[in-house]
């Protein structure tokens, strides 16, 4: 079987991924954007993705739990996108279904977050 059909299967859209995320960048009103990690934010380091509960999951530095409920779930060709909101921020995560790369964007009113890592399925 080759890899390329290997790596599909596990970013099918039903099976549940775990996402490490790499790179944030954060930006507040005016021309104010920083970029770190997850822990210079405060954001968790993982993303746990169930389908099956339509729920994504992250664990910050603190040990704090944040639950948010998946509202969409599209999957093109390409893409797997979710869609939610939570604490006053709607957020998209869009997961490449051949490699795993993630982007996940957060925006509210006074910031937006713009999260990038890699997702792997469980």
């Amino acid at each position: 079987m080759s890899s390329a059909l290997v790596s599909a299967a596990g970013f099918d859209g039903r099976t549940n991924l775990v996402c490490a995320t790499i790179n944030v960048v954060a930006c507040t009103e005016g021309p104010v954007c920083m970029q770190g990690t997850s822990q210079t934010f405060e954001l968790p380091s993982f993303i746990f993705v169930d389908f099956k509960n339509k729920m994504v999951r992250g664990t910050d530095e603190g040990g704090h739990d944040e639950v948010s409920p998946i509202k969409n779930h599209e999957k093109t060709e390409s893409q797997i996108i979710l869609q939610g909101i939570e604490n006053h921020h709607g957020w998209t995560l869009a997961i490449d279904r051949q490699t795993g790369a993630m982007n996940l964007s957060s925006s509210g009113a006074e910031v937006g977050f713009l999260v990038m890592g890699n997702c792997t399925a469980l």
